[in-house]
């Protein structure tokens, strides 16, 4: 006697995913690169055997992920994801796993550090120009909570590129911004600011004789006082990102 066996109905796929997933595929694989030209609508219709209005629902859905954009002569043109793009994917990705802000913490003190040794080694006079400004505005601003907040995320940043990075750029961004609650609750309940800019000056002193080590080392006790500074203010570090901290 034979063994029935349970089988699920088969989905079928829109015609369009498929016509997605094939220019995407070539687009990963490197068959196509950022710049090339896409045949025309109708054209890439007779080419892959689907309607026009298929082609274009598929262009419609890459072009929502930053893989395509209107051209000359509405062509579609391949391009690399902007960082926004990454930006909000990571994001959205972060909540709904409910990343914490502790978690965010442990992946800073990896990135950061990093990035400080990277800086020291790669700055340019323009960079180290824009950090010196930027400690010049935080000088100002010790007593204002807000805009210290504000002179720390732009000095992150600017560490960030200094390090020249395109992955550790990518990585790093994101995680800087959804730490903004954080930031600003332990500024506004401790005001930390001269503590925080001893730290930046000492890492700018730092990244101005090119000396690696004592970046990382002066951004590693920076990382860890904000850990020191959300106990003090009474942050819940173990709360989820976007939450009521």
């Amino acid at each position: 006697m034979s063994k029935q066996q349970a089988f699920k109905a088969v989905t079928k796929v829109p015609a369009y995913q498929l016509v997605e997933e094939s220019i995407r595929g070539m687009i990963m694989g490197g068959e196509l690169s950022p710049g090339d030209l896409l045949p025309p609508e109708t054209e890439l219709a007779v080419q892959l055997e689907v309607t026009r209005p298929t082609v274009r629902e598929a262009f419609r859905s890459l072009e929502g992920a930053g893989l395509l954009k209107r051209g000359p002569r509405r062509r579609m043109v391949v391009t690399a994801p902007s960082p926004r793009i990454v930006h909000n994917a990571m994001h959205e990705a972060i909540m709904l796993h409910g990343v914490t802000y502790r978690e965010l913490w442990e992946i800073n003190m990896a990135l950061e550090p990093t990035a400080a040794a990277l800086a020291a080694s790669k700055i340019t006079p323009e960079l180290l120009d824009e950090i010196e400004a930027n400690l010049a505005r935080t000088a100002e601003c010790l007593d204002n909570p807000a805009k210290l907040v504000e002179c720390d995320v732009e000095f992150h940043e600017l560490i960030a590129k200094a390090a020249d990075n395109h992955a550790l750029l990518l990585a790093k961004e994101p995680l800087g911004e959804l730490f903004f609650p954080a930031y600003g609750t332990v500024i506004s309940n401790i005001g930390p600011g001269e503590r925080l800019f001893e730290a930046h000056t000492k890492i700018f002193q730092a990244l101005k004789k090119g000396n690696e080590k004592q970046a990382q080392i002066w951004m590693t006790k920076h990382i860890r006082d904000f850990l020191r500074g959300c106990e003090l203010a009474g942050v819940n570090i173990d709360a989820p990102v976007n939450s009521n901290v």
